[in-house]
């Protein structure tokens, strides 16, 4: 933590921010700054060929989903981590490098007919077919995982969704191997106490299912979630790890594959989508 803690004043030094701006409370809006130099190209992200050297040197480390990009919420995150602030540092929360490998490559495109799959639902109440599900109603799946910072900050986007739309669409979240494993997050257990658990790689079903009961209690979740089987089968067809939002419609078509995450993780545009069912 002290050579990273070195590292970021360092860049804080390459980028011009003063020491005293440096030690100022409202590090998040500093992160924001440097973030827009950085990002020359004005594409949301930074790549290897906008960061400066300092952050070259973490570039692995701050690119936590492996994409070859740090987004915003990528850069604001370490950035805190690094200066010892924010809430991951007062409640000894840890965020692990991501995990390596698990990117699949994209397969589906918007009117392909959408794999069908059984799964289990979380808590052992039986399994849900994707295919019964849309013929009832157009489906909005979601792929993620507790561990998945930028999951945790807009699932309750999608929460709220759900709430005001459930009516009109069904809402389905496909608990995947964990985006960065061996990461250290403050849950919520049965009994209602909030404690820290680390969370490592999913590699058997009973393990998942603790993993998703957890995040499905911690999170507040109120729409049906499923595990995918140790094949990680699901995942592979519809590329959802670390995160994603797939939207189907009743006649078991892709409406909308979504985009790989996190960046593509977008509830508003999914949202739109469901305004039009109104």
């Amino acid at each position: 933590m002290r050579l990273r803690h070195v590292a970021v004043l360092a860049l804080l030094f390459v980028l011009g921010v003063q020491s005293g701006e440096a030690q100022s409370p409202r590090s998040s809006d500093q992160a924001a700054a440097m973030f827009r130099r950085m990002d020359r190209d004005r594409n949301g992200v930074i790549d290897k060929g906008e960061a400066p050297a300092k952050l070259k040197a973490m570039f692995s480390d701050w690119d936590q989903d492996s994409d070859g990009k740090i987004s915003k919420a990528e850069f604001e995150s370490n950035f805190a981590k690094s200066r010892g602030r924010g809430k991951a540092s007062q409640t000894g929360e840890y965020v692990a490098p991501a995990a390596k490998g698990e990117r699949q490559p994209e397969a589906l495109k918007a009117g392909d007919r959408a794999p069908d799959f059984t799964l289990p639902r979380v808590g052992g109440k039986g399994t849900v077919t994707l295919s019964e599900l849309y013929r009832d109603k157009p489906v909005v799946l979601v792929f993620g995982s507790i561990s998945c910072s930028p999951f945790r900050q807009r699932i309750q986007q999608v929460e709220q969704l759900y709430e005001e739309h459930k009516d009109l669409a069904n809402f389905l979240m496909v608990y995947i191997r964990e985006a960065h494993p061996d990461s250290k997050i403050q849950v919520k257990t049965a009994e209602g106490d909030e404690v820290l658990q680390t969370f490592i790689q999913t590699d058997n079903l009973a393990l998942r299912q603790k993993h998703a009961a957890t995040c499905e209690r911690t999170l507040s979740l109120s729409f049906p979630m499923v595990m995918d089987g140790v094949d990680n089968r699901v995942n592979a067809a519809y590329a959802g790890w670390p995160i994603r939002l797939v939207v189907i419609g009743r006649d078991g078509r892709i409406l909308d594959p979504g985009a790989p995450g996190p960046q593509g993780f977008t509830p508003n545009k999914v949202a739109t989508w469901l305004k039009t069912l109104d």
